[in-house]
Parts: C-alpha cells; structure tokens; sequence
C-alpha cells in the first residue's frame, strides 16, 4: 500500500504588474510513500524537528504533540529573504531541509508537481487549475502504483470545501466514469481525503518541500525576469544550488502511450519554460596557447 500526500504553496489570486508582491505562481506537488514506513517516517521527523528548534518544543511533555507545531515552509522561505546565506540562521534552517530530504531519500519517496504561472492581471481558475493538477498527478500515481505492484489512496492538506471539493470530485469522475475506458485509476481505492496536516509528518513534509523548495527554486528559475518581487529573491539561488539536484532525482518519471511524463512539470505563459530546473551551461572550448617560438636567449644564464 502506498499513499499520495498532495499539498500546495501560493495561491490563484491575480498579480498586476512584474513588481507587485502577490505570489506568482501557484505549485501543487504530490509525495509517493510507501504505507509501511510511515510509522518511521513520523518518529524520524518528529526527532529532526526536537534536534533542530528544541526551543519550539521544551514544554512538550510528549513526543507526538511535536508534531502539532508546524515548522511551516513559508516561514523558513521569509527567512531566507531576510539574512544572507552566510547567517547562521541560514545554515541551521538549510541542515533542518537536509535531515527532511534525507529521510524522504532513505525511504523511498518519491515527489511529483505542478507549477501553475500567473498572467498579469488575471486569476487563475481555480476548478481548472485544481482538476487538471490533481488528474495528473493521480495519473502519475496509477503508474507509480503499478510500478510498485501496488494499492494506494490519496490524502490531501485540507484547504477550503470548495478547493477541497475541485480535487475530490475530478479524481471521482475519472475512477467512476462510464464508457470506454472505465476506470482510469484501478489502483486508487478511493476518491482522494483530506487530512489536518498537523497530524501527518509527509503532509508536513511535503509542505516544506514545496514551500522552501520548489517555490523559491520557480521563482529564481521560471519567474526572474518576468517577475521582479519579494518571490524571486536573488537570495533564493543558494536554494537553487543547494537542492536543485536532489529535487531532481526525486521526481517520479513515467511514459504513457510512448510519450514521457515528467515528474515535475510547469506552465508559463511567458518564458514558456517547461522545467525548474537550471539549464546545463555549454562548455566554452578551452584556448590552447601558441607553441611558443625559439629565441636567440633561450640558452642564456
């Protein structure tokens, strides 16, 4: 059995102009985990969370009322736009985002996404948006699951009943539709639910990946330029470099009818980028220097 935890960072409201500060992207990410490891999983966060802001925990008299206290990923984002790389507080908080994909790395997890980009002046719709992210990523999951040999279920961050609604009710249509095809996730038990995420260490921890992860690593990658605000700050490249790989060899791949399906996936109606990801450099061909000529002075002392 395995569960898909989907959460969310930004929001669809409508950004004016390049400077205005509103978010400019909406990112939607799924986290594929294995249901047996979960129990780990829980008590190996709960532990990095105690190890890294005990000063957030010392009148826990328990060990699971840890996890009630979110360390919420737009928090450790603001951070990063106030203090430079060099501050400690930087440090300490990159280490804490070290142990969280180190766990995800040792057990298996894997992250798929969807990074919606804002036209200026326009809100994105939020029953398309919603339904075409969560179908896809179920999609994503069917494969996964198959993979894997596996069963699964979804579990979402609980937002608001109509947002709630978009996604539970285009994963329904798709698993109950009639006609040709029938059910296009025979894997998934269920229409997705939704949970508190003060109660699930992988909603908690999907929210730290897509909010000081991927919103930061989009806003440096896809929006610079486009977007000139509080969201892609310069000081998010040290997220980019920093994690930008590990992001990457997260993502679950598949192909359906012969065409590839990436794991992490963008819509930009500017640059029309496709990926977050930087761009590998071109290699400058090396200058060879000149043989150098003999010389009537070759041999003086």
């Amino acid at each position: 059995m395995h569960i898909c935890y989907i959460d969310e960072s930004g929001d669809s409201q409508p950004v004016q102009s390049n400077v205005d500060d509103k978010q400019p992207m909406l990112i939607v990410a799924g986290l594929f985990v294995d249901a047996q490891r979960i129990s780990r999983i829980t008590d190996e966060f709960i532990s990095l969370k105690r190890r890294f802001y005990p000063k957030l925990f010392k009148d826990e008299k328990h060990a699971l009322n840890v996890l009630l206290k979110e360390i919420k990923g737009s928090d450790l984002r603001s951070d990063v736009r106030r203090h430079p790389v060099t501050n400690p507080r930087i440090e300490h908080h990159f280490k804490f985002i070290d142990g969280v994909l180190s766990i995800c790395k040792a057990h298996g997890i894997k992250l798929v996404a969807r990074v919606w980009v804002k036209k200026y002046g326009q809100a994105l719709d939020d029953r398309s948006v919603y339904t075409i992210t969560a179908q896809n990523i179920a999609k994503r999951f069917q494969h996964f699951l198959i993979d894997q040999e596996s069963r699964g279920m979804i579990i979402a961050d609980f937002r608001d009943p109509a947002r709630n609604r978009y996604v539970a009710h285009s994963i329904f249509t798709q698993k109950h539709k009639l006609g040709k095809g029938g059910d296009a996730y025979p894997s998934i038990e269920e229409a997705a639910v939704f949970g508190i995420s003060d109660n699930h260490a992988c909603l908690q921890i999907a929210d730290l990946i897509c909010s000081t992860i991927l919103y930061p690593i989009a806003g440096r990658i896809v929006c610079d330029g486009t977007f000139n605000n509080v969201h892609t700050h310069p000081n998010y490249d040290s997220i980019v470099q920093r994690y930008s790989k590990r992001i990457k060899a997260m993502q679950y791949h598949c192909a359906e009818n012969g065409q590839r399906r990436w794991g992490i996936t963008v819509d930009d109606p500017h640059g029309r980028r496709t990926s977050i990801f930087p761009q590998p450099q071109p290699l400058v061909p090396s200058q060879v220097a000149a043989p150098l000529q003999a010389s009537s002075n070759d041999g003086a002392v």
